[in-house]
């Protein structure tokens, strides 16, 4: 359902979560798709974790902690985990477990520098071999791949620029079903969060040191 003034745009899926504001009333290929998933989810909590992925404990908490929040309705989650715990590793585990499991399809990775997306893209590759990638940054990649790397600019760009063969964007409100943001605590903020208020999909934030200022607190936000 969805339900508007004129000027604010609300959808709700009364199986899955409460009423939210989107950017759009969504097209029929996309509104289709999140009818098929109604049928194609399964309980996270019986999909197993890959334990060539991810084999601490605490990665495997985060993976379940996220799992039951999006079973329970929410939309936005933040992994605060110090540096060097693997928190690029977990989140490609948590994506191979909510993509078994029916939750997700495609999903975006956006990092503030080209070189952290270039590296989260050859992490995915080593963790996830049978996934497609591509990395926005280089022109070189298919754009339709499963999981895209991209920084803040980049998207912004490619929301506008891309389209499909027909001249329609590419990427929809509803394109990614899961947006992981790297070094949350540094870009969500000003101009760049309008990504997250174009896309309708679950957030994951990755942070080592979250911030409480002001203008920028990393906890307000998710």
């Amino acid at each position: 359902m969805f339900t508007t003034n004129g000027f604010e745009t609300y959808f709700w899926d009364d199986q899955t979560s409460p009423q939210r504001r989107v950017s759009e009333v969504f097209g029929k290929e996309d509104l289709q798709r999140l009818m098929n998933r109604r049928t194609e989810r399964k309980p996270l909590n019986e999909i197993p974790i890959n334990d060539k992925i991810t084999d601490r404990y605490y990665q495997k908490e985060a993976i379940r902690a996220v799992c039951g929040h999006i079973e329970q309705g929410f939309r936005k989650n933040l992994l605060v985990m110090a540096t060097g715990t693997g928190k690029t590793r977990t989140a490609s585990s948590l994506t191979d477990v909510l993509s078994r499991g029916g939750y997700v399809t495609n999903v975006l990775f956006l990092a503030d520098r080209t070189a952290l997306v270039k590296q989260a893209k050859d992490d995915f590759k080593n963790y996830l071999p049978d996934m497609s990638l591509c990395n926005l940054c280089s022109s070189k990649d298919d754009k339709t791949a499963r999981i895209v790397f991209s920084t803040y600019p980049t998207m912004l760009n490619a929301i506008d620029e891309c389209k499909t063969k027909d001249g329609l964007p590419l990427f929809t409100p509803t394109h990614f079903d899961l947006i992981i943001v790297d070094e949350s605590h540094r870009s969500i903020f000003k101009k760049y969060r309008a990504i997250f208020e174009y896309f309708d999909a679950y957030l994951v934030g990755l942070t080592a040191t979250p911030r409480m200022d002001v203008n920028r607190n990393t906890y307000e936000f998710f």
